[in-house]
């Protein structure tokens, strides 16, 4: 029997309500940690967002997470082709996130350096570091790699610049992985993964942008993004105007 892309990659997963079932199955076996406090001989998980589409999304995230008493990571990037971090409204979501609870960490994209040797992170991890740490007054004490490459996933120390490596050897061995990576299970479904529970340890990657209110494609997903962006800057343009009276010209 043909099944559809809804069925395959199972579009209906990835609504809130959905996501906020989601935690409250996985408190049901696991303890939320964060990177820098589990415990080696607890049942944990340890819940990472990064933060590739948008920011406004990671903040629905926040605070869903926030009213069911769990805490995530939430890896930033400086280099976002969907947002900018020095943006007003940009800032104040992740000083949101912060302020509910959770942990920030650096979503660091080596193919911005052109890095090709493990030599090359320790300088680079370290300026991007202190660029969040200084901008949202937080410790930052983790990183995970953006689009890894072969490369980067044979970059297993624990830490690289002082910063725990997500795809540290530990967790590529020892802990069981779960991703939402373009909108879709990647490896395994996250439903199934809880269910059956049978991962000691599970690190959870979601994307903030990946889900919404209503069932939508992936494809809808990015799109959606990328829109209300840019029907935000048109507006601010626009106010920004109008508020000095003056026009926007335009064909008739």
């Amino acid at each position: 029997m043909t099944t559809t892309a809804a069925e395959r990659f199972h579009f209906a997963d990835f609504t809130l309500d959905n996501y906020r079932r989601l935690l409250r199955l996985a408190r049901q076996n696991y303890t939320f940690r964060g990177f820098t406090d589990f415990r080696k001989d607890e049942r944990f998980v340890l819940w990472r967002h990064d933060a590739d589409l948008s920011m406004h999304a990671a903040r629905n995230l926040a605070r869903l997470e926030a009213e069911e008493g769990v805490t995530a990571t939430y890896f930033l990037q400086l280099h976002s082709d969907f947002y900018n971090l020095l943006e007003y409204e940009v800032t104040e979501c992740v000083r949101e996130i912060v302020a509910r609870g959770h942990h920030l960490g650096l979503h660091f994209d080596s193919h911005y350096y052109g890095i090709t040797s493990e030599g090359q992170l320790q300088e680079h991890l370290l300026r991007e570091k202190d660029v969040l740490e200084a901008f949202f007054a937080q410790g930052v004490r983790v990183f995970s790699f953006h689009k890894p490459t072969p490369l980067t996933m044979n970059c297993k120390a624990w830490e690289y610049a002082g910063l725990i490596n997500t795809y540290a050897e530990y967790f590529q061995t020892h802990v069981g992985y779960c991703s939402d990576s373009n909108g879709y299970w990647r490896h395994r479904r996250l439903e199934d993964v809880l269910h059956e529970a049978r991962d000691p340890r599970l690190q959870v990657l979601t994307h903030g942008g990946c889900w919404t209110r209503r069932v939508t494609s992936p494809r809808e997903r990015v799109m959606r993004c990328i829109g209300g962006r840019a029907a935000k800057v048109l507006a601010q343009y626009e106010a920004t105007v109008r508020e000095f009276g003056r026009e926007i010209p335009d064909w008739p």
